[in-house]
């Protein structure tokens, strides 16, 4: 590495934004900048588009550090220039993506290290992003090494964020629901901290459910919660819980224990609001760490239309603002935001746009009764 390619000088230009003061927030994740779904989606309400994805690479012939990424910049760019109130954040990880690359003797950079990467790389491209998103996950592959988390990716998210925080960026996260669970009961198996992204479904243990999801194991339990407990929740600007993870405890049940959609969302946000302890956390510390994350930094997240209910649970924009209302209600102030997975996947008319039908609810407007649909 070249550390006059880093220079403090450099990464202290950064153009440091923050994030829309208009709440509720509006969140899209994308990856296509030039099929005009992104334009689209910010017409319709997307304040904040979270591209998917970029990742830390070393090099394999002279172990240089960089960031690689297939990502059109130069359409981001335009996009950019084009919505000026828009935020802009690029995202680590995704499913199947690769975990924080090692040197050949198992080493690799400090997260600081890795963020002074990111910030060359940002600045050598404009300014492109505002901000980062941790989005590490786990594998189709079982055998795979992401099927698991190490100490040390979990190390490098922890660094990286507090310096990335520490030079303006905006940082967030996005952990599947089993990797920060805050609907488990107090004290059991489920909220105990786990490496391991290869576990059954928590909720998911009957003969009838085990059927259904036929031998799926891509769970997680907590992991997330190490980040949290060392960088500190003052370092995330937000932190949004998949609920779309495939056979997620909140799928199970809305669908088949039959509970009110808003009353599991609340559930959650509760939980988070409220705090609830997670066990066994290699922790010099304590292994006890109790996450609590206020509403003003607590976004939901959610699919659009892919979503077929089965797998993968569909939520009703309705849905989103009667918790968010609810929320309010008992608190003093909603949740963040909504995200929504994916942009890609946005569809031609209003109604089959998830942008546009959480705006419209945001609003209080409702023509007709058209249901973007739940299960």
């Amino acid at each position: 590495i070249s550390a006059s390619a880093y220079s403090p000088a450099s990464i202290m230009n950064n153009q440091n934004r923050s994030l829309p003061s208009a709440a509720p927030l509006i969140i899209g994740y994308a990856s296509n900048a030039s099929s005009g779904k992104v334009d689209q989606a910010i017409i319709d309400g997307a304040s904040v588009i979270i591209w998917s994805f970029i990742h830390l690479n070393i090099k394999d012939d002279d172990e240089t550090c960089n960031i690689k990424t297939s990502l059109d910049l130069i359409d981001i760019k335009r996009i950019r220039e084009k919505y000026k109130h828009v935020v802009h954040l690029a995202a680590f990880g995704g499913w199947n993506g690769p975990h924080p690359p090692t040197f050949s003797d198992g080493s690799s950079l400090s997260g600081g290290k890795w963020c002074d990467v990111f910030m060359h790389f940002n600045e050598m491209n404009g300014f492109l992003f505002d901000g980062i998103d941790w989005d590490y996950e786990g594998n189709d592959n079982l055998d795979a090494p992401t099927s698991k988390f190490t100490l040390q990716t979990l190390e490098i998210m922890t660094d990286f964020s507090m310096e990335a925080k520490s030079k303006g960026l905006i940082v967030s996260m996005a952990p599947a629901e089993s990797y920060l669970d805050a609907a488990v009961v107090p004290g059991g198996i489920d909220a105990t901290f786990s490496f391991r992204l290869d576990l059954p479904p928590r909720a998911w243990t009957s003969p009838e459910d085990r059927d259904m999801i036929k031998g799926f194991s891509h769970a997680g339990r907590q992991c997330y919660a190490y980040v949290l407990a060392k960088a500190g929740v003052e370092s995330f600007d937000f932190i949004q819980i998949q609920l779309y993870e495939g056979y997620a405890p909140y799928l199970h049940e809305v669908t088949r224990m039959r509970k009110d959609p808003v009353d599991a969302i609340m559930e959650r946000v509760n939980g988070f609001v409220g705090g609830y302890v997670v066990n066994e956390m290699p922790l010099k510390s304590s292994p006890e760490y109790e996450v609590k994350i206020p509403p003003s930094k607590l976004v939901i997240g959610i699919g659009n239309r892919w979503c077929d209910g089965v797998k993968f649970c569909k939520i009703d924009p309705k849905t989103i603002r009667k918790a968010y209302d609810r929320t309010k209600n008992t608190y003093g102030e909603g949740f963040l935001g909504t995200m929504f997975w994916t942009v890609n996947e946005e569809g031609e008319d209003e109604e089959s746009r998830m942008a546009h039908a959480l705006k419209r609810e945001f609003q209080n407007q409702h023509p007709g009764e058209t249901s973007y649909g739940e299960l």
